[in-house]
């Protein structure tokens, strides 16, 4: 049976505690610095080493976040910090910047390298390429199923870690720009602000959606695979994660134990534990209603919760009756409760009542705790209604007792040691002891064993004051004791030679790997490049590319003046190559951000026999594929988030003839790009972005679809229905030739006007996106731009915004060119 490691959420020294305590065999957190989940309590240094000798003690690994994306600015700092968790021996650091990657490859090569589920890993071909780069393991998306990573295992070999319980992201991780686009607040770097839990009202370009009520439209439910443990065991899977960085102690202490003993139970019987009791336990400590997702292939009208984006808790029944004047609601009980437990009685979308109960009466007289089946009152101020339900979101006994599993010096988890010990007359007493990782020590007394006046000292009384480790993480497996008849040793002086050699212990415990500090701190690779910023005598002609993917928006796109086609319909690349051809204009094909291994497969079959000029990769593995089966150029998309020089310089190396900057960059950060020239930089300057890839589609909640997706497919890139917010701003949505769901940004990013801006950094190439813009909208903007480009080329001040109608009426965003991302 392969070894299984149990990797839980650490977001504070308690909740490793609680994790370790329950039996987890390894925690991620984060630092203070350069942590995807700013929001948590994170570590600063002098508690991350305390975290990691706590952990290494106790045999547990401790794997340190550092999966955001990168500015050039804050590459040294990293390499320091990285450093720092290098000399305090933690067993791996998880990163999503390919620069970053790279840079700690070649700092810091025995180093064990993780890569998030945040570099969007959902391929062999992209898990290939990292492995070559001396990767050790990945962490896949959340959207694979069950099938599929195990074929990534049996291809690759690479050691793979997958999310089995917790929240779960509606996009596909590392490719979600709302939050950012919306608020300036980047999930990629560590500061999502959670736009998918928030409620929207499905509309329909058409107007024929009418009265349809605002829904948690992109609210994942909770993942929960306890029930498939067997098959997450038999399957390629190396390391079950459970998410929850943000979560409480007490979160961690319960979810952690209950996959504990359901590994435990299989790996011991070959069966799965059936124990309703731990599943109610982890539905009432968090769940917005339990999903086993895209890895067991759950239906997708149950993937997500349109009705409530927070914990729905334990089903306590119907209100029936509210008592305004007393502030009573009467309900049966289908579950217990407690005064101190938490309510909240659910009543729609803003309506909600909820707290901490006070008062629980039982044929009006005042009980501490009343049992499923009883008719009670219960004291809660609101707006109740008879008839809504109630649900018991925090039992309150339960928490007492989980906080007990990891308090107070509690050592659940003990370490097995073993030893010998020899007591020889008229010489020292002397102790080794190891334990299973190779651990060694040796200890001997001052003293000198002596003859026994009274009461000789026996080999029973030796093993039980050796074996008293008390309050310790270390439990005496084995003892081989050589003595001699008739001697005497205090008891004091045993203790101490115990004490001693248990310390020795511990401290090489602490530093597993003995690594050797570095003398110079570890610099960033020299780039010789000039940065983009810097003055430059070679100012190339301006090229305009656009973005399309329909055969009817790209005839328009090609009746006006355009330098290069990126097209992403695969369904009708054939003629949309066709029709570039005949106009002499360059057609790459746009791969998108996903391309899961059967859709690499229907690739293969069918572009060989396609015109191609060349590609513009989505995502890792097709700039591999590309190189190894097509003779054509690679251009990489911002898709794989190119945020520093040392990203671009990962991709020079791949021999790539450029690639798009991050939409998240800003001038400030842009200007400071070091490049190689001879890469073909460029960057978007109009379009409605896609800031969501789903794999799960709004209109599966409502009557609106037959749930056929394969006629969506056939009408690809049609944005006919959107997501509106609170703000009353539309986010339009359709699907790709892929079957996925690409959501697009509510307002296009205008730039035009900027050019200026640009062309001071060197940026000559402009990238134009057209989504769902009328064919006049198209021939306008094209129009527009080349009309900014000769203005600029006369020194005249560039047009208006106005000269586009379309965004006058419609609005639009600068993006992130000048405001950033934090």
């Amino acid at each position: 049976m392969r070894q299984i490691e149990l990797l839980a959420p650490a977001g504070s020294f308690e909740a490793l505690k609680a994790a370790l305590q329950n039996g987890a065999d390894a925690v991620y957190l984060g630092g203070t610095e350069f942590s995807a989940r700013a929001y948590a309590s994170n570590f600063d240094r002098d508690t991350l080493q305390e975290a990691v000798e706590y952990a290494h003690i106790r045999g547990m690994k401790v794997y340190i976040t550092i999966n955001i994306l990168m500015k050039d600015h804050e590459i040294q700092g990293l390499l320091e910090y990285v450093n720092f968790l290098y000399n305090i021996d933690v067993d791996a650091v998880i990163v999503q910047d390919l620069g970053v990657m790279m840079l700690i490859r070649e700092a810091f090569p025995d180093l064990e390298l993780h890569c998030s589920t945040q570099m969007t890993l959902h391929n062999t071909k992209g898990v290939e390429s990292l492995k070559k780069m001396g990767v050790k393991r990945v962490v896949l998306a959340r959207e694979l199923s069950l099938n599929e990573i195990n074929e990534i295992h049996k291809k690759t070999g690479m050691e793979l870690e997958a999310f089995v319980h917790g929240a779960l992201c509606v996009a596909y991780s590392g490719q979600c720009l709302m939050s950012s686009f919306i608020g300036g607040r980047s999930g990629n770097r560590g500061r999502c602000a959670q736009p998918c839990r928030k409620p929207y009202q499905l509309v329909s370009s058409k107007g024929d959606l009418n009265n349809i009520d605002e829904e948690y439209h992109l609210s994942m439910r909770d993942l929960n695979t306890f029930e498939e443990i067997g098959k997450l065991i038999e399957s390629g899977v190396t390391s079950f994660k459970i998410e929850g960085r943000m979560k409480k102690p007490q979160y961690v202490a319960s979810i952690v134990r209950s996959y504990r003993q359901g590994i435990d139970h299989y790996l011991k019987k070959g069966k799965i534990l059936k124990d309703e009791g731990l599943q109610k336990e982890m539905a009432q400590m968090f769940n917005r209603k339990f999903t086993k997702g895209y890895i067991f292939e759950s239906p997708r009208s149950e993937i997500v919760n349109t009705e409530k984006p927070n914990n729905s808790g334990i089903y306590l029944g119907k209100v029936l009756q509210y008592q305004a004047k007393t502030k009573r609601l009467h309900i049966k009980l289908k579950s217990s409760l407690s005064v101190g437990d938490g309510i909240e009685v659910w009543q729609g979308i803003g309506s909600n009542e909820g707290g901490v109960v006070t008062a629980i009466y039982v044929n009006q007289k005042p009980v501490p705790k009343a049992t499923t089946g009883q008719s009670v009152e219960i004291e809660l101020k609101g707006k109740i209604q008879a008839g809504a339900d109630v649900y018991k979101t925090l039992d309150v006994e339960m928490m007492d007792e989980l906080e007990r599993t990891y308090a107070h010096q509690a050592e659940n988890k003990k370490v097995l040691v073993y030893g010998e010990i020899k007591i020889n007359l008229g010489k020292p007493m002397e102790l080794s002891l190891w334990d299973g990782a190779n651990h060694h020590v040796y200890s001997k007394t001052d003293f000198i064993v002596e003859k026994a006046q009274r009461v000789a000292l026996t080999e029973e009384r030796v093993i039980e004051n050796l074996s008293k480790l008390g309050n310790t993480p270390y439990s005496l497996e084995e003892l081989k004791v050589e003595i001699d008849d008739g001697v005497a040793v205090p008891i004091s002086v045993i203790n101490g030679l115990r004490r001693d050699a248990i310390d020795q212990l511990t401290e090489l415990r602490k530093n597993h790997y003995q690594r050797n500090e570095k003398e110079i701190l570890p610099q960033p690779s020299t780039l010789s490049y000039v940065a983009l910023g810097k003055k430059s005598n070679d100012h190339p002609s301006p090229r305009i590319t656009a973005k399309v993917d329909r055969v009817d928006l790209l005839k328009v796109v090609l009746e006006e003046d355009i330098d290069g086609i990126y097209y992403g319909d695969f369904n009708t690349l054939s003629e949309a190559s066709s029709l570039c051809r005949e106009k002499g204009i360059p057609c790459y094909f746009r791969s998108p951000s996903i391309m899961k291994d059967q859709d690499y497969n229907r690739v293969a079959e069918e572009i060989k026999g396609i015109d191609l000029q060349g590609v513009l990769a989505g995502d890792l593995g097709m700039i591999n594929y590309t190189k190894n089966n097509l003779t054509v150029p690679v251009m990489v998309d911002y898709s794989l988030n190119t945020m520093n020089s040392y990203t671009f310089h990962y991709l020079d190396q791949l021999q790539v003839q450029g690639g798009i900057l991050s939409p998240e960059l800003d001038f400030k950060n842009i200007k400071e790009l070091k490049i190689n020239p001879q890469l073909q930089v460029e960057a978007v300057v109009y379009g409605k972005m896609s800031v969501m890839t789903i794999e799960y589609c709004p209109l599966q909640q409502q009557k609106e679809c037959n749930h056929q997706c394969d006629d969506c497919r056939t009408i690809p890139y049609h944005y006919r229905w959107g997501l509106k917010d609170q703000k009353q701003m539309t986010f339009p949505f359709g699907k790709d030739c892929w079957g996925r769901t690409i959501l697009l940004n509510s307002q296009a990013l205008y730039m035009l006007d900027k050019l200026p801006e640009f062309q001071s950094n060197n940026i000559f190439n402009y990238r134009l996106e057209f989504t769902d813009e009328k064919p006049q909208d198209i021939k306008a903007t094209i129009n527009h731009c080349h009309q900014q480009m000769k203005r600029l080329q006369k020194g005249q001040k560039p047009l208006e915004v106005e000269e586009l109608q379309h965004l006058v009426q419609e609005g639009f965003t600068r993006g992130h060119y000048f405001r950033g991302v934090e």
